[in-house]
């Protein structure tokens, strides 16, 4: 193999680990649930602590079904910048930047729950590339951490509303 092609192959497995990283924003958004299960590998290490969420080894199934309580937002928009993916064999490490944005009516106005953050995705070469774990930090939250958590308190509420039948 030429130079020329080993540095395209690595480029496009490069482009391969951060698309996976794309669809995981871009499945949440579109409540896409079996896009965003397909992600996954069987289990799935999450730290999610810096908003006081989990952190955890689980199924992926049960991630996933976890993270449908966004289907109580009127809206989200994981916004990814600033990617950058490093292969190292079968391992792969996506870092990026996300302003995630939360909207949720409430009566007459709408809660905005909004964050900057980093995201370190963790992938693994299984039938293409899988995600094995993903961390959150939170840099700042442009809204207020208040207005972060009363936003998120009551689109819960919807969602086990709309799901308790």
């Amino acid at each position: 193999m030429s130079q020329g092609s080993a540095a395209i192959d690595a480029f496009l497995d490069r482009e391969a680990a951060v698309a996976v990283v794309t669809c995981y924003a871009g499945a949440l958004d579109a409540r896409d649930w079996e896009a965003y299960r397909a992600l996954f590998t069987d289990e799935i290490a999450i730290d999610y602590g810096a908003i006081g969420s989990l952190v955890a080894t689980v199924p992926a199934d049960e991630w996933t079904n976890r993270c449908r309580a966004l289907e109580g937002f009127d809206a989200t928009a994981h916004q990814l910048h600033n990617i950058v993916a490093t292969i190292d064999g079968d391992r792969a490490t996506v870092a990026s930047i996300v302003d995630a944005v939360h909207v949720v009516g409430v009566e007459d106005r709408a809660l905005l729950g909004d964050l900057i953050g980093r995201y370190m995705h963790r992938l693994v070469r299984w039938d293409g590339w899988k995600i094995a774990g993903v961390t959150l930090t939170v840099v700042a939250y442009p809204a207020g951490k208040e207005a972060f958590d009363a936003a998120f308190a009551a689109a819960r509420t919807i969602f086990a509303e709309g799901n308790s039948a």
